[in-house]
């Protein structure tokens, strides 16, 4: 998914990928290395799930965004990733359109969610 997912954000000529990480340690590593603007953040990590990670990223880096990226997407999922830290969430099989416009409005400073996240949190 990680290699899709770089062709993906590769393939917007306003973007590149700096890094990538398999777990939450490896992930800080990137973001002290590389300073991003925006992170792409999956729930599932080794050593720490993608909320705790979130939430550490945001103590240690206030000026990088979180973008959580998962397979799933529940109410108590998106509440708290917001609550976490994170400027935006999306789901793995949603639109590869969606997921760029919304790392776009994220890095110029605005939430975004999926469609199906933002039907959660705005029921």
């Amino acid at each position: 998914m990680r290699q899709v997912l770089e062709i993906v954000v590769e393939s917007d000529p306003h973007l590149s990928v700096v890094g990538t990480a398999s777990s939450a340690e490896s992930a800080f590593t990137v973001v002290d290395e590389t300073s991003p603007d925006v992170v792409l953040m999956d729930l599932d990590l080794t050593g720490m799930d993608g909320i705790a990670a979130t939430r550490a990223l945001a103590v240690r880096h206030p000026l990088v965004r979180v973008v959580i990226l998962s397979a799933s997407c529940s109410r108590a999922l998106v509440t708290d990733a917001l609550a976490a830290g994170a400027w935006g969430y999306f789901v793995k099989e949603g639109s590869p359109t969606e997921l760029l416009r919304g790392i776009h409005d994220v890095h110029q400073g605005q939430r975004a969610l999926a469609l199906s996240a933002r039907a959660l949190v705005t029921a």
